[in-house]
């Protein structure tokens, strides 16, 4: 199994879903999605009085962004990075009360959210998606703060984060760790 920690507003997280999902057909393996809530922050911009930290953080940002655009545009998604400043915090807390496979809806909500520019905080439009999976919600389900604190008390920090056998793998870039941790379980 691979428990991976998402936020629909993350834009590293939503290039990571396709590999994640195809990584998982793949090996056979189902995929626990869990909501981690990020603090997606605004490009810094230079100061006058910008010491080598601020501009370190400031270059490697917009570096991060350029890299994120151009592998979107890569996979044929036209992105928006503003998106990346609107709060998803209703769709990750339904995320947490879904009861069985939340693949589909994840890849609706993902596109709803950067493709569609739709609004994840609207209960109309989450329960259409809801529907539309054929899910249901447990409201017996922890609330997002404590399922957050929970993940961060795991030793998360960002998403996406992924989680095989307990092996933490943060960011997109580790896929390839991911699959070759699969392969060794296989063996």
């Amino acid at each position: 199994m691979i428990t991976a920690y998402i936020d629909f507003k993350s834009l590293d997280c939503y290039l990571a879903i396709a590999p994640v999902v195809e990584l998982a057909k793949a090996f056979g393996v189902e995929i626990d999605w869990q909501p981690f809530q990020t603090r997606e922050r605004p490009l810094p911009t230079q100061v006058a009085n910008e010491n080598i930290t601020q501009g370190h953080h400031r270059v490697r940002a917009a570096c991060e962004l350029r890299l994120n655009l151009q592998y979107a545009k890569r996979r044929g998604l036209d992105i928006n990075s503003e998106r990346a400043q609107i709060d998803t915090g209703e769709a990750l807390a339904w995320l947490n009360k879904i009861e069985g496979d939340k693949t589909e809806f994840v890849l609706r909500a993902f596109d709803a959210h950067w493709r569609q520019e739709q609004d994840l905080n609207d209960p109309e439009l989450l329960n259409k998606m809801i529907t539309a999976c054929n899910l249901s919600l447990n409201d017996s389900i922890v609330d997002l703060d404590r399922s957050h604190s929970d993940a961060e008390q795991a030793g998360l920090f960002d998403a996406p984060t992924f989680v095989i056998e307990g092996q933490l793998f943060v960011g997109r870039a580790h896929i390839p760790w991911m699959r070759q941790q699969l392969m060794a379980l296989q063996d």
